[in-house]
């Protein structure tokens, strides 16, 4: 197992700035890929799922307290979105963890954000790792 945080900024430096809702579903694909494959948690993120949508409990504090972290403010009256950036050089992952997480970014950057949202919620594993909020 991992740190989640280490996670986070893991797929950060990978993806560039990204939107927390984005940064979010990532990390959930992951989780449910490496649970599917290994039959085991990779992280202890915990995400607390809705109807229809998740989220992570605590993600918002982890990126206010850690100075690595750099939030950028969108503008919704041009359309703009806000996005989390990783400034700091972070942690490596395992070479084997390293090979698997790189490979899922870039499957769940192939999907638009509502699809891997549903890919995730629908999933029979992201139920047993998820809590009901």
């Amino acid at each position: 197992m991992i740190d989640g945080k280490t996670l986070m900024a893991y797929v950060l430096k990978k993806t560039g700035c990204i939107h927390p809702f984005r940064l979010s579903r990532i990390l959930a694909f992951i989780e449910i890929e490496w649970l599917k494959g290994k039959g085991e948690r990779l992280t202890e993120i915990k995400y607390v799922r809705g109807p229809g949508t998740f989220y992570i409990e605590g993600l918002k504090e982890t990126i206010e307290e850690d100075p690595c972290f750099n939030k950028i403010e969108g503008d919704p009256k041009i359309g703009k979105r806000g996005c989390i950036e990783y400034r700091c050089e972070p942690s490596s992952l395992p070479k084997e963890i390293e090979g698997f997480v790189n490979e899922k970014i870039e499957k769940a950057l192939s999907f638009e954000e509502q699809k891997l949202n549903e890919i995730i919620v629908n999933n029979e594993l992201f139920r047993r790792i998820s809590l009901p909020g």
